[in-house]
This record gives C-alpha cells, structure tokens and sequence, in this order.
C-alpha cells in the first residue's frame, strides 16, 4: 500500500485531518501526519490526547519552509474570523486573514502534489469576490490546478447546516468536487438521536446540571458570546468557579456596556467590540461598593482578564499591502 504524507496546518480539533485519513483509508493508502501547527491551548489538548504528533508548531508564522518535513498533501482550514459573517469581515486588511500567506509560501518552498483548504462561505462574496479571486491566482501561479466549492455538511448525513468553502489543487489535474462527492443525503436530527442514555459523570456536567434542569438545555449554546436567550454563559453554571448572584450581573451589564462606541472614545482607541474597561468606568453602570474585590475576584478565576487596551495600527504585508492588526497599547490604563 502507497503511503501518503501529509501536513496539517491551522488543524482546531483535527476535523479536516479524520476525513482525510479516513479517505485515503477507504482507497486503500496509508497516510502519516507529518507535521501539524496550532495555536490555540484548548485545540492543542484535544489534539494531544487524539493523535500522536512527529513534530508540532503552534505559531505557523514563524516556522521556516526547510523545518518542515517533505510531504504530498497540504491541509488547512486557514482562520475564517478575517471573512466570516459573524465578524467584521476585513479579510487580508485582518492578521488572521493574511495566513493564508504562510500556506503560499509553504506550498512555494515544499511544492507538494495537493492541498485541501477549507474556510466559511463569506469568502466567496467578501471584498466582492476579489479575496477568493486573489487567492485562486496566487495558488495557479504556483503551477496548481485549483477547484472550489461550498460545500453544505446537511447533505453528507449531518443533521446540521454548516455551509463551507473547500478549496482544492493538484498538479496533476484540475480536481472534480462534483464527482468526488455524493450530495443530497439529508439527515434529520431525530433520525440520529440518542436518549435514555446515562449522563456522562464529568465535573462539567455536575456543575451544569447543579444549575439547569436537562429539558431546560435544549435549543442553548454554552459559550461566553452574544447569542440572546439561547445562550448559557460560564458564569450561568459557575464552571469556572463559585461566584456570587451580584457577580453574575456585573459580567451581564460589562458584557453589553463594554462594546458601546462611546466607551471607545473616553479610552481614545478606535472601536473594537470586547474593550477592556477600568474600575473607574465600570462603577459608571454598577454602583456596588466593594466592586474592585469582586472584579479582581472574577480575573483570578478566569471569567474576566485584566489587559491594556489594543490600538488598531497598519503594516506592511511581504506583497507590500497594508494590513490591520490589533496590538496593546500600554500607555493606556489596564481594564
């Protein structure tokens, strides 16, 4: 059986790579991972208890080309904050969004059969199309042969819509997504539902059932993010510590206040939602008196983090184009 070495960059929890492996597996290849990078903690403590690794980077950037194994195929689902929806869509103006540099440049150096790159659907329209545009011409002008399609995980027995750009190349050939694939396999959520099942015995599900009743969870998010009443935020189920009831409205109030625009202009920073706001500006909207004991209280168990504010600067890309990134601004005080 061939061996296929492959590299997996930007790889969250490892989702791009299982399908890969189990792709090459169903047409009789045997694949090896041999070099993976990413840079976020909770992703990288998934990764390390589902997959052995042969080397390990977590910042892409500062990895040389020739410190990389040689390989035949390119993973990458490349950060997708720069082109979302959700977010303020700048793309390559955004420093997540110019990463997608690093995989040119590696591809360049390494010059391996394929890639598989995988972002969100605003990619397609952002900058009116010009972004997706830039990004076919540079990979072509490495001499690949490059295909893209949304992809919808609905149609693949998934019973959840998540609309995904997946862009593929080779040198051989230019690849058919049409024909690779088999759309149109819908699957319901009540098709795939287990119940009567044991709840599973973790601390995390002591400290969310201590506070919610099981019917009480259906149709909510757990995630510390705008989302509304169908939101369940850390501090809802205190996963992160015990606080108290007051504790709880100080994070509800700062967590609206602190993206008001006018709070940008008494910081002097241009508006970013998430500024951090000082003592002194949050006791503008919660008169509590010992307020600083139980923020600092907050900090010490991780709901809040107590930073400099950032500034917005631009810079200079290798390609000469000015690019936007967030950096603290120090002579500013700490919130």
């Amino acid at each position: 059986m061939k061996e296929i070495k492959f590299i997996d960059l930007f790889s969250g929890m490892g989702g791009i790579r299982i399908g890969f492996e189990q792709a090459l597996k169903e047409n009789n290849y045997i694949s090896k991972c041999v070099f993976t990078s990413e840079i976020k903690k909770s992703a990288i403590e998934v990764l390390n208890k589902n997959f052995s690794h042969n080397i390990f980077n977590n910042d892409i950037t500062k990895v040389q080309e020739n410190d990389i194994p040689d390989f035949d195929y390119l993973l990458a689902g490349f950060p997708c904050q720069a082109f979302s929806y959700a977010g303020n869509r700048d793309g390559f103006a955004d420093i997540r969004g110019t990463l997608f540099f690093d995989i040119e440049r590696i591809l360049k150096e390494k010059k391996p059969t394929g890639f598989i790159l995988e972002n969100v659907e605003g990619l397609v329209s952002h900058d009116k199309g010009r972004t997706l545009k830039t990004i076919i011409s540079k990979l072509e002008n490495l001499s690949y042969k490059v295909s893209w399609e949304v992809l919808d995980s609905k149609d693949f027995e998934l019973a959840q819509s998540r609309r995904r750009i997946y862009i593929v190349g080779s040198v051989n050939k230019k690849p058919d997504i049409n024909f690779m694939f088999q759309f149109n396999k819908p699957v319901n959520f009540i098709d795939i539902q287990e119940v009567g099942l044991k709840t599973e015995d973790s601390s995390f599900s002591k400290k969310l059932f201590s506070h919610f009743k099981p019917e009480e969870l259906y149709g909510k998010a757990i995630k510390d993010k705008r989302g509304g009443n169908n939101n369940i935020h850390s501090w809802d189920f205190e996963l992160k510590g015990s606080i108290n009831r007051i504790q709880k409205n100080i994070l509800n109030k700062l967590f609206k206040e602190r993206r008001k625009k006018h709070w940008a202009e008494k910081i002097g920073i241009e508006w970013m939602d998430g500024m951090p706001l000082t003592l002194e500006q949050i006791s503008e909207f919660c008169k509590i008196e010992n307020l600083k004991e139980l923020l600092d209280d907050l900090v010490s168990k991780g709901y809040l983090k107590f930073e400099y504010p950032k500034d917005k600067i631009s810079i200079k890309n290798n390609d000469g184009k000015v690019i936007f990134r967030r950096v603290f601004n120090e002579d500013k005080p700490k919130g």
